[in-house]
C-alpha cells in the first residue's frame, strides 16, 4: 500500500449575477423616511471626507455682522445728544454682558410657579408650597398624594389641600393634577360658554366616551345634537394635557403639532398651480470636496503619483459620487410618485376628504411610472405625505380605496337619528346615491371594522 499526495487542477465555468453597488445604495436610500435619511447623510458626511454640503445651513452674514468685524467704527451712534452718549456703555468692560441683559429671559416652571404661589401663602405654609412645586414632574403633574405632602411637611391635611388648590389656580392652568382627566377639568373650571360647560361635563362623566369618540351616550344624556357635541370635543382637544412641557427648556411653549409625523412629500396649491415638494431637498444638497478634486487632478498630472494617496482619493470620491447620485435618484422618484398621485387623487389631495379617494394600486402606479412595483413600495412604505390643507397622512391611504367606503359609512352613522338608526341595507342605498355601490354585507364588514354596533344595538344603547 502506497501513501502519497496528489495534485489536480480543474477549471469550472459558470454564470453569476453581480448587482451594481449603485443600485443597492439607491434602493437603500429610497426606502428611508426623511428622518432616517437625515441620519444616513450625517453619518456619510462624518465617514467620507470627500463629501460636503453644498451650502451652509447657518444664517447668512448681515451687513452689521461684517461691519462689526472689519469696521466697528461704522456702527457707532452718530447722535450728538449728551444724554444719549451718557447712556452708552463706558470703559474697558463695555462689551461685557450685564445682568440686566438677562432680565427678560424666560424662567423655568418652578420659578414661574414660585413667583405666583408663595406671595399668596402665609409664612407657615410657604414650605408646603415649595414642597408641592418640587414634586411636579416635567409635564406639570403632581407625583405625590396630598396626604404624603402633609406628612412630609408636618402640616395638617386641610393646610396641604389649601395649598394644592391655590397651586392649581396658577398659570398654566392644569398644573398640579394627578391624571389627564383632572388636568383637563382644571382648565375647564372657569369656562362659562355652552360648549365649555358641555365639555366640562363630558370630561367629568363621559371621559371614556370622549376618548373613544362615542357620541351617542353623550347626545342621549344631554339631549344635544351632533354638532354641539362636535363643538365640545373641539374645546377639549384645544386644551393642553401636559401644561408643564412648555417650560421644559425655559423657552416659549412648544407647538404640539410638531410631534406629528414628518412628511416626506408635500403638496401645495398656489394661484399658479400645484407645487410638489420633496421634503429636505435643499438641505440634502451635497457636493464633492473641492480640495479632494483639486488634489486628484494634481496626482493625475504627476508622472509617478503616490499610489496610496491616489487610491485613497479615488475611493472616497467615487463613494461620494455614488451617494450623491443615489440621493438625486431618490428625489426624482419621490417627485414622480407625487405627480402620479396628483393625477389619480386630485380631489383628496386638495381637500383631505376621503369621499374623493379613487381606486389605485401600487402596481398601477408602477406601470404608469415604468418602474418595478418594489420601487414604489420602497418609496412609500412607512412614509407620509402632507396634503394641500396641511393634513399629514400615510401613503397607505392613497392605495386603500376601501378606506373611502369606511369613512363614508362612519360619516353617515355620525349624522343618523339616534332614535331611528339606519340599517345596513339603507346605508348601502345611501352610498349608491353618492356613487359608491357596495353590497349590504360589505357595509356590515366595514361597520364592524370601525367598531360600530348594528342598528338594533345602536337603538338600545
Amino acid at each position: 500500500m502506497r501513501y502519497g499526495i496528489g495534485q489536480r487542477q480543474e477549471q469550472q465555468t459558470g454564470l453569476g449575477v453581480r448587482v451594481d453597488p449603485r443600485v443597492i445604495l439607491t434602493s437603500q436610500l429610497l426606502q428611508l423616511a426623511s428622518t432616517e435619511l437625515d441620519s444616513a447623510i450625517e453619518n456619510e458626511l462624518m465617514e467620507n471626507p470627500a463629501l460636503e454640503r453644498l451650502h451652509d445651513s447657518s444664517e447668512p452674514l448681515t451687513r452689521e455682522t461684517i461691519l462689526r468685524s472689519i469696521a466697528p467704527s461704522e456702527l457707532r451712534p452718530a447722535s450728538e445728544d449728551f444724554e444719549f452718549h451718557r447712556s452708552l456703555p463706558q470703559g474697558s468692560n463695555a462689551d461685557e454682558a450685564d445682568w440686566l441683559d438677562f432680565a427678560a429671559t424666560s424662567d423655568s416652571l418652578s420659578d414661574h410657579l414660585t413667583a405666583q404661589l408663595l406671595p399668596k401663602l402665609p409664612a407657615r405654609l410657604k414650605s408646603v408650597g415649595e414642597y408641592l412645586i418640587g414634586c411636579l414632574n416635567e409635564r406639570g403633574y403632581l407625583t405625590v398624594s396630598v396626604e404624603e405632602a402633609a406628612l412630609d411637611c408636618g402640616c395638617s391635611l386641610e393646610d396641604a389641600e389649601t395649598v394644592l388648590r391655590r397651586l392649581q389656580r396658577c398659570e398654566p392652568r392644569g398644573i398640579g393634577a394627578t391624571t389627564v382627566q383632572e388636568c383637563l377639568l382644571l382648565q375647564l373650571q372657569d369656562v362659562q360658554s355652552l360648549e365649555g360647560k358641555l365639555a366640562r361635563a363630558i370630561v367629568r362623566h363621559h371621559f371614556e366616551d370622549f376618548r373613544d369618540r362615542n357620541y351617542r351616550p353623550i347626545m342621549r344624556r344631554f339631549r344635544v345634537l351632533t354638532e354641539v357635541v362636535d363643538e365640545a370635543f373641539r374645546v377639549i382637544l384645544g386644551l393642553n394635557p401636559f401644561p408643564g412641557e412648555s417650560y421644559r427648556t425655559g423657552n416659549a411653549p412648544q407647538d404640539r403639532s410638531a410631534a406629528a409625523a414628518r412628511p416626506d412629500l408635500a403638496f401645495h396649491l398656489h394661484e399658479s398651480g400645484w407645487v410638489i415638494e420633496v421634503m429636505g431637498e435643499q438641505d440634502h444638497a451635497l457636493t464633492i470636496s473641492w480640495a479632494y478634486r483639486r488634489r486628484q487632478e494634481e496626482l493625475r498630472r504627476m508622472p509617478r503619483p503616490p499610489q496610496g494617496e491616489k487610491q485613497h482619493l479615488g475611493e472616497y470620491i467615487d463613494r461620494a459620487s455614488r451617494f450623491i447620485e443615489a440621493i438625486e435618484q431618490r428625489h426624482r422618484t419621490m417627485r414622480r410618485i407625487g405627480q402620479a398621485l396628483l393625477e389619480h387623487q386630485p380631489g383628496f389631495i386638495a381637500t383631505g376628504e376621503y369621499r374623493f379617494l379613487n381606486s389605485l394600486t401600487r402596481t398601477q402606479l408602477a406601470e404608469q411610472l415604468g418602474v418595478h412595483e418594489s420601487t414604489v413600495s420602497r418609496a412609500t412604505l412607512g412614509k407620509f405625505a402632507q396634503l394641500a390643507n396641511g393634513e399629514v397622512v400615510s401613503f397607505e391611504v392613497f392605495f386603500k380605496p376601501a378606506l373611502r367606503v369606511q369613512k363614508l359609512i362612519e360619516e353617515i352613522l355620525a349624522h343618523e337619528n339616534p332614535n331611528s338608526p339606519l340599517s345596513d341595507e339603507r346605508i348601502a342605498q345611501m352610498l349608491a346615491e353618492r356613487g359608491v355601490k357596495v353590497a349590504r354585507r360589505t357595509v356590515n364588514k366595514y361597520r364592524d371594522r370601525s367598531k360600530q354596533l348594528s342598528s338594533r344595538r345602536r337603538k338600545s344603547a
